[in-house]
């Protein structure tokens, strides 16, 4: 008899489908797409661009070695024993009894975090762009009174110094706004933080916070070179641009990342580069500027002499321009992906509610206002300083989201009732 140990073929690991948010990136940006239609065109083209991305997050889940992992299992002395049979009966499942058709998730957070989260993010939400008022020497009762323009179509024909003052009926129109505003936004961070996935650290930082940084370097950089060219750029579409940057680098920069750091940054800099200009040349065609526009006001950044430019002058073909353009964005495309594959492995990880609440729900929020401002009141969309709001956007989301994470979970009781219902659920 041999004495060598028995072999067993039994499995260590159990293979899972691999959880996806691709059906819900997808769901809202068919929605967006479909409020496009009728509002404005950023809807529209925000919405066609989360499409795209579900559908190809949804497409390379099924694709040959794609769209399942492997989970291993638990030691076997950790293992559930054997059940010793013995006759007899079961106790019968009763309504109200704990485990009677479980409610998932089991836990979450309640309404008052939403609420809680909502009141401390939208007290300080407004330091932004108090700072913005104080900064650009127009006063602090600008912002409300843009704000109230939201739903007041007048409050466009209002000149400068009229925005500028203290207006009892739009500080109150205002305050309303933003506090209604506030404890919806608010409520819904409590609802959607306890079932969103965690996001990758690539793309929490170089799809979200560094196109945002790259915004607000830009904005200050523009402003203190030539105030008269940053007047003239579409910041809702900067920021879209920097996204699109953001999102190709990031993705290139996970794939090769384990070969060699500098290259996938060096590489997720030229794809970025590639694909960001798109969003600026879209912008150029539907406000018929044209796509030599954003191109002219690239290279307008270096040009002394871009704030006697005409809006004519801007819009025509120019050669030494469009080269200035192209050496100035490949560089610095360049420069920000190797600063993103040296910079990244030092970052720590953004925690998933945290960069899905202080990140990408502040950009859709943006996008919705610009969109339906855009409709209400296209005139003051103009007036509305878009970085600033951006920004107060940004510290609200990132308030309300950690008032919400560290709010305490409470359980969620079984479905039915009954007398045998424990009181730790009532």
């Amino acid at each position: 008899m041999s004495n060598e140990p028995h072999s067993t073929d039994e499995p260590t690991v159990v293979e899972l489908p691999e959880p996806t948010i691709a059906p819900m990136v997808l769901a809202l940006g068919i929605t967006l797409m479909a409020a496009g239609v009728a509002t404005s065109l950023t809807f529209l083209f925000v919405g066609l661009s989360l499409f795209a991305i579900g559908l190809g997050m949804w497409i390379s889940q099924l694709l040959p070695g794609r769209g399942h992992y492997h989970e291993p299992l638990i030691e076997a002395a950790l293992r559930s024993q054997a059940v010793n049979v013995a006759v007899g009966g079961v106790d019968q499942m009763r309504q109200g009894k704990p485990g009677y058709r479980l409610r998932l998730p089991e836990k979450m957070h309640p309404i008052s975090a939403g609420i809680k989260g909502g009141m401390v993010g939208g007290l300080v939400m407004p330091l932004p762009a108090m700072a913005y008022g104080l900064l650009s020497g127009r006063g602090i009762w600008l912002p409300l009174n843009l704000l109230s323009g939201m739903v007041l179509p007048s409050v466009g024909d209002m000149s400068d110094a009229e925005l500028e003052q203290f207006q009892p009926t739009l500080f109150a129109l205002g305050i309303f706004i933003h506090i209604t505003v506030s404890l919806v936004l608010g409520l819904i961070y409590g609802v959607l933080m306890p079932m969103l996935p965690s996001i990758p650290r690539p793309f929490a930082w170089g799809a979200l916070l560094m196109p945002l940084l790259w915004t607000a370097v830009s904005f200050a950089a523009m402003g203190f070179m030539n105030p008269a060219v940053r007047d003239q750029v579409e910041w809702p579409w900067f920021v879209v641009s920097q996204f699109v940057f953001g999102m190709a680098a990031a993705a290139v920069f996970m794939r090769m990342r384990k070969k060699n750091l500098l290259a996938a940054g060096l590489l997720g800099g030229i794809a970025g580069g590639l694909l960001m200009p798109i969003p600026a040349l879209l912008w150029g065609v539907f406000t018929k500027h044209g796509i030599w526009y954003p191109v002219n006001l690239l290279s307008a950044m270096a040009l002394p002499h871009a704030n006697k430019l005409t809006v004519a002058e801007l819009e025509q073909f120019h050669a030494q321009w469009l080269l200035a353009a192209i050496v100035l964005h490949l560089s610095l495309s360049i420069n920000f992906g190797l600063a993103f594959s040296l910079i990244l492995p030092r970052l720590p990880a953004i925690p998933g509610p945290l960069a899905w609440g202080g990140l990408v729900l502040p950009l859709l929020w943006t996008a919705a206002s610009y969109g339906l401002m855009g409709v209400v009141n296209p005139v003051l969309q103009e007036r509305v300083d878009w970085p600033w709001f951006v920004a107060s956007q940004f510290v609200f989301g990132v308030v309300a989201a950690i008032v919400v994470v560290r709010s305490e979970q409470v359980a969620i009781p079984p479905a039915g009732r009954g007398p045998e219902q424990p009181a730790e659920y009532l």
